[in-house]
């Protein structure tokens, strides 16, 4: 189902085709997801519980609360590169075409809860041993780590191989960005 995606895009991609693909008739791919939409989620989530547990694993590993930063942004970014075509097909290729579908369904998925939740918890360490400011609530300061984490990959996802760095090239990029801040050297 991926292959067929990135070759076709998830609009133009059918049941039919990744049935194909996959050696299977399509009515059996029905038995297994209610629809495109269903398979697609599907993939998510998979995609997303192999993301987490590289995350949850590695992130455990490191001691210092910066090292857990450090660790998290460069697994993530890898995995980005890694998946490059499954997450340009969400973030680039079709976007508006999966705003909604995101919203209702993507952003409610187990995976993407516990991620939020690793997020959440690294924010909270770094609060506590004095990495982060502790006078914002730790969801916004997640939310602004995570926002500034999509724009680097969501830029470069869009410039696909135009782009002259590799993706874990900008993860200490990332790691400034949140860590200190876009203002003035002092």
């Amino acid at each position: 189902a991926e292959h067929v995606f990135a070759l076709k895009g998830y609009y133009e991609a059918t049941m039919h085709d990744i049935a194909k693909e996959a050696q299977y008739a399509t009515g059996t791919v029905y038995l297994y997801f209610k629809d495109k939409d269903a398979l697609y989620l599907s993939l998510f989530e998979q995609k997303f519980k192999d993301l987490l547990f590289i995350l949850k694993e590695e992130t455990a590993k490191a001691c210092a609360v910066k090292e857990k930063f450090e660790v998290f942004v460069l697994e993530k970014l890898s995995f980005f590169e890694k998946n490059q075509d499954f997450f340009r097909i969400i973030f680039v290729s079709e976007r508006s075409k999966f705003q909604a579908m995101k919203v209702s369904k993507f952003s409610k998925s187990s995976m993407v809860v516990q991620h939020r939740e690793l997020v959440n918890e690294l924010i909270k360490i770094g609060q506590e041993q004095k990495l982060i400011r502790s006078d914002y609530h730790c969801a916004q300061i997640a939310d602004i780590f995570t926002s500034i984490f999509m724009a680097v990959v969501f830029d470069w996802l869009k410039d696909g191989s135009k782009g002259a760095k590799n993706l874990r090239q900008m993860s200490g990029f990332i790691l400034d960005m949140f860590i200190n801040g876009s203002g003035k050297y002092k």
